[in-house]
């Protein structure tokens, strides 16, 4: 038997109890030997029968009155700060330290024993999660017909998951890269067992194959669209912008251009940080297809069009979270610069927030995320080799390699460089009206580019990504 402690009395702190109990009766692992709460009314009370022994900053003399053994973290809408303060009062002693799923991960609210995990770097980064009302997002979805582009990807994948929790008729997951829509099928194959209403098609379909999303939409005839569709590695698309405007400006053409001929009611695409003064042909790519919006958006009344711009995402696909973790193995971690900062948000929030975004949309509207402050790489890296269990500069080094084309040192937070107005969700904004630019020579120029990208040079296509984005600099690095 191991003495163990849960942080938490709340709701899911008495979920785990009730699931440990359970558990003791089968195996006799775990003996529970009280909570601690920060919630001082709940100090010295009883809970459930076993005591609130103090709060967070008495966990060390908690742990070594009562001999803990485990330290289980029961607080689902925890934000970074909070568990990397519990942390802190952990180190040094003799506990291991587990975590409850995040509120995103338990949406029907009910504690799994066997999702306990150990902590991970998005922990202790993510902000605080609100638990989410789903309800209007169920109406939304309620008896709809929902396709997913890009839907194996990492912001996909996850949209997908969330849409099968809800109250959708039929999802359908489109995406060219088979293995993951293989691998996301034994995902939602989990999903569905919770949720048998709602019926779920998997396609192997690219965007940028005119012919095959017009079938597809044809065919199915859905009412929403998201598309999550895209190139987004900076680097490689300096190097290959031809395929850069291809998939990212031509591929989003097709699905604009089929959606208004089929009568989708919404469309909603997933845009990125990039796109604010672009630096490189992966964000000057996506503020075409935001200004593309804008012009389709006008071409229709009943297809109402979305943007949702936010930053990076933590341990999506080609992320620095998965890079970091291959490379503490190795022994040297590579960061680009000492002083680089980046935008971060959790998968889970960035799908919360996209899905608030859709309920809010009255239309052409170009929704912004509010990022939270920037996090230095570099620190980054020292949390996740000390999260390990090595030392940064002994055991793992932090080697600088030098800034990669098109990248910036510091991200401009969304929020500020353009102008903004609130909604009633303290974490989405919605940009200020930017549709005063020459639609009919843009979508002129925008079709002359994608005719023509396969016989231009590199720099032909950026001069005309720059005349079709002037806020649009391309850095030589």
């Amino acid at each position: 038997m191991e003495n163990t402690l849960i942080v938490g009395a709340g709701g899911a702190g008495k979920e785990l109890l009730t699931e440990l109990k359970k558990d003791f009766r089968s195996n006799k692992k775990y003996l529970i030997r009280g909570f601690v709460d920060d919630d001082l009314i709940k100090k010295e009370l009883k809970v459930l029968g076993l005591p609130v022994l103090g709060t967070i900053k008495d966990l060390p003399k908690i742990i070594k009155e009562n001999e803990i053994q485990i330290v289980f973290i029961a607080i689902p809408s925890a934000h970074g700060e909070l568990i990397k303060k519990i942390i802190s009062k952990c180190r040094n002693l003799p506990v291991i330290v587990k975590i409850v799923p995040r509120i995103s991960e338990i949406i029907n609210g009910k504690v799994d024993l066997h999702k306990i995990r150990e902590i991970q770097t998005e922990d202790l980064l993510g902000r605080e999660l609100t638990r989410m009302d789903f309800s209007d997002a169920k109406k939304k979805s309620k008896g709809k017909k929902i396709i997913v582009f890009g839907g194996a990807g990492s912001i996909g994948s996850k949209l997908c998951e969330q849409l099968a929790l809800l109250d959708t008729k039929e999802l359908l997951i489109v995406d060219f890269w088979e293995n993951g829509l293989y691998y996301l099928e034994q995902r939602m194959n989990k999903i569905k067992n919770k949720n048998n209403k709602v019926k779920v098609r998997y396609i192997v379909g690219d965007i940028k194959d005119k012919e095959k999303t017009e079938k597809i939409i044809g065919q199915y005839k859905p009412q929403v669209i998201f598309n999550a569709a895209a190139y987004k590695h900076v680097p490689l698309m300096e190097l290959n912008p031809d395929e850069a405007v291809r998939n990212n400006i031509f591929g989003t053409k097709n699905l604009f251009e089929s959606s208004i001929k089929h009568n989708v009611e919404s469309f909603i695409l997933i845009s990125t940080d990039k796109a604010v003064n672009p630096t490189n042909v992966m964000g000057a790519t996506k503020r075409v297809t935001e200004k593309m919006m804008h012009y389709y958006s006008k071409k229709t009344d009943k297809t109402k069009f979305m943007a949702v711009r936010f930053g990076n995402v933590l341990s999506s696909n080609g992320s620095v979270i998965p890079l970091f973790k291959k490379q503490i193995e190795e022994g040297v971690v590579t960061v680009t610069h000492k002083d680089i900062t980046r935008y971060f948000m959790t998968i889970d929030e960035a799908v919360q927030l996209i899905l608030q975004c859709w309920v809010l949309s009255k239309g052409d509207e170009i929704f912004v995320l509010d990022m939270g402050e920037p996090i230095k790489i570099s620190n980054l890296a020292e949390l996740m080799i000390r999260l390990s269990g090595k030392e940064p500069g002994k055991e793992v080094q932090i080697k600088y390699v030098g800034l990669r084309p098109g990248e910036k040192i510091y991200e401009e937070p969304l929020t500020e460089v353009e102008a903004t107005t609130a909604t009633k969700n303290n974490k989405i904004f919605i940009l200020s009206k930017d549709d005063t630019f020459d639609h009919s020579l843009f979508i002129n120029e925008t079709e002359m580019l994608i005719l023509k990208s396969h016989i231009m040079t590199n720099t032909q296509i950026k001069k005309t990504l720059k005349a079709l984005v002037p806020t649009y600099t391309d850095m030589k690095v």
